[in-house]
This record gives C-alpha cells, sequence and structure tokens, in this order.
C-alpha cells in the first residue's frame, strides 16, 4: 500500500510541474482544453478498453480493480469540464447505483449504469464476467462518443474558470464525503486527480497573468492539496475540516483571483451561491431568492413586512382562528414540537409532521413529497389543505380588501391600485416572509469563516464522522446540509429509508407512501425529501413521521442501517443496509456538530405578533 501511494504522489507531482510549465503565448487556453479533454476521454476509453481485456482473460479481482481505479482516475481528471458541459450524461457515467425516474419528464425507471455500477460489483457484489463485461462496454461507448463530440460554440473562458471552481465545490461537498465511491471508499486518491484536472486547466490560464503572484500561488496551494489528499488516504480517518480550510478554500479563493484579474467572470445569473464567493462556505454570498419564480417575484422590505403580518393573521383559515403560526411557531425554529399536529376542528392528526420553515428558501422543491416547486405553491397548498388551514386566498383577499391597515401594507408592497389585493399577492407576500427565515451564521459558520475558536474538539470531530464515516453528507450536502447539492443546487434528494410507523420496539414500516403519491412509480414509494440538519437541535421530533423524538434515536436508526437493521426495509431502499458501527463516543460528537449549527441570530426578530 505504502508503494502505490508512493507512486501516486510521484505521479502527481511530476503532472504539476509539467502543467506550471511555461506555455507558447499563441495557445489560446479554450482551444487548448478542447484538444485536451478530447484527448482525455481517448485516455478513459482506453482505460475501460483495458479493463474490457482482463474481464475476458478471467483476470482475478484484484487485477480489474486496479484497472477500475485507473480509469476512474482518468475520468476524474476530466469531471469538472464533463460535468459542467454534459450533465445530462452524469448520471449514465457516474451516478448512484441505484434505478432512477424523475416522474416530471418520464415515469420510466431507467437502470443504473455507469462507474458507481462498475463499483459495486467489483468490490461487493461480485457478478457473473458477461454482466460486468456489459456495463464496462457501454460506459466506454459513451466515452468514445464524448471523445468525437464538439460543442458548436467551443470551451468559452469565463465558463472554464466557472468549472474549475464548480469542481472544488463538488470535492468538498461530494468527493470527500464518498457519494461516488460509497464502497470501496477510493475518495481521496479521485478527489486528487480531479484537482489534477483543474489544476491543468488553471495552469494555461494563469500564464497569460503579468502578475506571477498568483499563478505562484495557485501553483502551491495545487500541489499541498494534493499532498494532502494523497498522503492521508484513510477514509475515516481523513480529517475533512482540515483540508477544507487549509487547502480547498485557500484554493477556490485563488481561482477567484485567477478569474478576477483575467476579467472572465462569468455574467450575473440567477444562482443560489453568487460567482463571487470566495467559497463554499461563505454564507453571506448565498441567495434566498434563488428559487423564487422571477425576478418580479423576489422579497422587498414590504413585502416581507406584510407577509409576516399575514403570517400571524388567522384570516387564512376558514374557521379565522389558526394561522401559519399555529403550527410554525417561531420559539420552536418554526416548528410545534409534536410529532404531528392535530387537524383542524378534529382531535385526529394530520398527515406529516410540521417541518421548519427556516432555510426553506434554500429548498428547490418544497413538503416532504417535494410536491411544490415554489414557495407560493406551497403556501397555496396549505392554506387550502381542509386539514391543515381549510381556507381560501379568494375569501381571503375579499376579507382583506375592507381592511384599511391591510391596504396601506399591500400599496406599499406591491403596485398601488384598487386590484393589488389577489390571491397571487398574498401568496407572494408570504413566500416573501419565508424567504427571508434564513439562518446561516452559527458557530459552524464562524468557523468555517476564519474563527478558529468557533467549535471544540469534539465538534470538529462530529462533522468529520457527519462527512466521513457516518456517511451522513452523502444525503445532506454540506454546507446547506440539506438534500440540494453543490454546485449546482438543483434538484433535492428523496431518500427510502424504511422509518418504521412509531418509537415502540417491532413497530411496522411507516405506510406513509412519500413522493409515490405524485407520480405512481414504484421506486419512490416510502421516498421523503431530505431535510436540512441546520438547527435540527431545535426542531425535535425527527423524521416525516415525527417518530424519533431525540438527535440521539435518529442516529441510532443510521446506524443500524435504517429500515433493513430493524428488518422492516421496503425493496426500495436507498439508504445503504449496512451498519455504520459508530462508538458511543462518534455518536456524541455527531450530535455535538449539529448542535454547533444552531443559528437563532437571524429569525428572533420574526417573533413579534
Amino acid at each position: 500500500m505504502k508503494t502505490i501511494l508512493s507512486s501516486l504522489l510521484l505521479a502527481a507531482l511530476t503532472f504539476m510541474q509539467l502543467r506550471w510549465s511555461p506555455a507558447p503565448a499563441t495557445v489560446k487556453p479554450a482551444a487548448a482544453l478542447e484538444t485536451w479533454f478530447s484527448q482525455q476521454m481517448g485516455v478513459v476509453g482506453d482505460s475501460l478498453q483495458q479493463l474490457q481485456l482482463a474481464i475476458r482473460r478471467h483476470a482475478p479481482a484484484a487485477t480489474r480493480q486496479r484497472l477500475f481505479r485507473a480509469a476512474r482516475r482518468a475520468y476524474k481528471r476530466t469531471e469538472f469540464l464533463t460535468e459542467y458541459y454534459y450533465p445530462h450524461l452524469i448520471r449514465s457515467i457516474n451516478g448512484p447505483a441505484l434505478p432512477f425516474a424523475d416522474g416530471e419528464n418520464s415515469r420510466a425507471i431507467l437502470a443504473p449504469q455507469g462507474f458507481q455500477v462498475m463499483e459495486e460489483k467489483l468490490w461487493a457484489q461480485p457478478i457473473p464476467d458477461k454482466e460486468l463485461l456489459a456495463a464496462v462496454t457501454a460506459l466506454r461507448e459513451q466515452f468514445t462518443a464524448l471523445q468525437s463530440q464538439t460543442d458548436p460554440y467551443g470551451f468559452m473562458d469565463a465558463y472554464v474558470l466557472d468549472a474549475m471552481r464548480f469542481e472544488i465545490y463538488r470535492i468538498i461537498a461530494q468527493g470527500i464525503s464518498g457519494f461516488d465511491s460509497p464502497v470501496a471508499l477510493l475518495s481521496m486518491e479521485e478527489a486528487a486527480a480531479a484537482l489534477e484536472g483543474v489544476e491543468h486547466a488553471a495552469a494555461l490560464y494563469a500564464g497569460r497573468l503579468t502578475d506571477t503572484t498568483v499563478k505562484h500561488t495557485l501553483g502551491a496551494r495545487f500541489k499541498a492539496a494534493q499532498q494532502y489528499l494523497l498522503q492521508h488516504t484513510d477514509f475515516n480517518a481523513f480529517d475533512r475540516l482540515h483540508f477544507i480550510t487549509t487547502y480547498a478554500n485557500p484554493l477556490s479563493a485563488s481561482l477567484l483571483s485567477l478569474q478576477q484579474q483575467l476579467s472572465l467572470q462569468v455574467p450575473q445569473e440567477r444562482r443560489i451561491l453568487s460567482p463571487d464567493a470566495p467559497h463554499l462556505f461563505a454564507m453571506r454570498y448565498y441567495n434566498a431568492n434563488g428559487y423564487s419564480p422571477n425576478y418580479e417575484s423576489d422579497p422587498t422590505e414590504a413585502r416581507i413586512q406584510l407577509g409576516q403580518r399575514l403570517f400571524y393573521d388567522p384570516v387564512l383559515s376558514g374557521n379565522l382562528q389558526r394561522s401559519c403560526a399555529s403550527c410554525h411557531q417561531a420559539s420552536k425554529a418554526f416548528t410545534d414540537g409534536m410529532a404531528k399536529n392535530t387537524a383542524l376542528g378534529s382531535k385526529e392528526t394530520i398527515a406529516r409532521n410540521t417541518p421548519t420553515l427556516l432555510n426553506t428558501a434554500f429548498q428547490s422543491k418544497q413538503f416532504y413529497d417535494s410536491r411544490a416547486i415554489f414557495l407560493e405553491n406551497q403556501v397555496s397548498d396549505v392554506v387550502h389543505n381542509k386539514r391543515e388551514m381549510n381556507g381560501s386566498l379568494e375569501q381571503a383577499a375579499r376579507t382583506l380588501r375592507k381592511d384599511s391597515a391591510y391596504i396601506r401594507l399591500f400599496n406599499k408592497a406591491f403596485a398601488a391600485g384598487n386590484n393589488n389585493i389577489t390571491e397571487e399577492n398574498i401568496a407572494n407576500a408570504l413566500a416573501s416572509f419565508l424567504r427571508s427565515l434564513t439562518s446561516l451564521q452559527s458557530r459552524f459558520d464562524g468557523y468555517m469563516n476564519g474563527d478558529t475558536t468557533a467549535l471544540n474538539a469534539t465538534e470538529k470531530k462530529g462533522f468529520n464522522i457527519f462527512m466521513g464515516k457516518g456517511k451522513c453528507g452523502t444525503c445532506h450536502f454540506a454546507p446547506l446540509f440539506n438534500g440540494v447539492a453543490p454546485p449546482y443546487f438543483a434538484e433535492p434528494e428523496s431518500e427510502v429509508l424504511g422509518v418504521p410507523a412509531s418509537n415502540r420496539p417491532h413497530a411496522p414500516l411507516d405506510k406513509d407512501p412519500g413522493k409515490y403519491v405524485l407520480y405512481k412509480i414504484s421506486i419512490h414509494r416510502y421516498a421523503f425529501k431530505t431535510p436540512t440538519v441546520r438547527n435540527s437541535a431545535l426542531t425535535a421530533p425527527y423524521m416525516h413521521n415525527g417518530v424519533f423524538p431525540t438527535l440521539e434515536s435518529v442516529i441510532d436508526f443510521y446506524d443500524k442501517g435504517g429500515g433493513a437493521g430493524l428488518g422492516i426495509a421496503p425493496p426500495n431502499q436507498t439508504l445503504p443496509a449496512d451498519k455504520l458501527q459508530l462508538t458511543s463516543q462518534e455518536k456524541k460528537a455527531l450530535v455535538a456538530f449539529m448542535q454547533a449549527l444552531t443559528d437563532t441570530s437571524s429569525w428572533k426578530a420574526a417573533v413579534r405578533y
């Protein structure tokens, strides 16, 4: 093992020295990268061909695994460009080894394919050579096609630099967490390979600078980051907190400096994380309006104030006795502290646990089953739900038009006139208030932005377990710690965990069908959106049915392998059934870390009505 690591490190450093050698002034970086990308597609294809030959020759498992590692490292060097320019292919190249169906565009269930499927077959589930060979052949054909494919516009400088910075974010949030190497745990060597590719591109662009300071800083930071990754390949022992703060974040900042000095920033566009952010954990650069329907729907101070008043007003309910705040109580982090609240006018309960509204603006879908795209849709759904508020936005609008105070507030918040108290404006005002409920200034955030005293040793250990051995970070992606993964912050993850119906011993599987109610797709049965764990210390009880009263009980559930560990797993459980083997001290550290994600500073002012 030591010899292998030494060889990897020597190869990486040799590549580094070559990449930072002066390039001819006539070489245009984007054009050079197009040529390099095509060549690298060939390298990946050739690597997969070697694996094909090994399978045909019935080579031993160790040989196949070695060739697989070489092939995926070759892919990782191109990942920053492949992910950016061909995102529609990523699921079939290196997506999770799980069947997929999006429901919105197609209800067909797509079988998993790509590197992760091959990894599982090579390490965890030995299969007949014929089946393995088919998987390798299908993947190789994709790279052969990519090798000859050209973008009619070519690579563009600003977007190439954007892709480079995105890759740093991807390495942090998915690469070193084991997201795409969940079985073999090759995360560190593959992250180093991904940095090699980004470094190659950075060197091409840095050669255009007259001031060599940024170039030298970049080179040194790439070298240091790769050295650290290749010298610390033990997945469970890897210090992710140290790597991010010491190597990845500074590297991201240096790439931003390169981008700025070359005046190659991407045009301003609607993003969750601003292109001007120095690194992934620069929380003040996160845009709570990134998922609003359009610029016209974005919050203003007047709309937020109006929405806050409506939030506490029972006028939206059918019996004029329940407001949004009845269930989403600011004093309880906008939850209610109950497993399930009572239905309106009934002793029965509503279908699901009341989730926090803090940072709901950073979820691209709303509700546990992801049925609402915009917060405005969520508002309308809850108001009209017979068991929750049994109200009517149309009726509320008629009532509010008779209230002089509301008339003034609507005139201030929207274009003044006689018809601005509408269903749409009520929903938008409430959504504006919800978008203002950001909570991204916890002690953890302080630490990641330079306050080295903000976390204690146990909390630091907890973060490393969360992102490593505990595998929490493969679903709750840093730094928002919800199911929407950087760098694109696009589709939220939904998982089938096998949640029990109660916390009693030997309880059966909860019968709530989850996301299945939307599209009636079998793999979506019992699937629920991955929520944020920010402020989770304040939002008990947990899960869609409120079955677990404490964070400790949640961790125990995951430690056992979810429903599989309880013997109640549905056949489509997506949570790995393996036990995590967490020690009692590791569990305590996990809880300590999640407590360090608590931030009450920015939303306590909402307790006003």
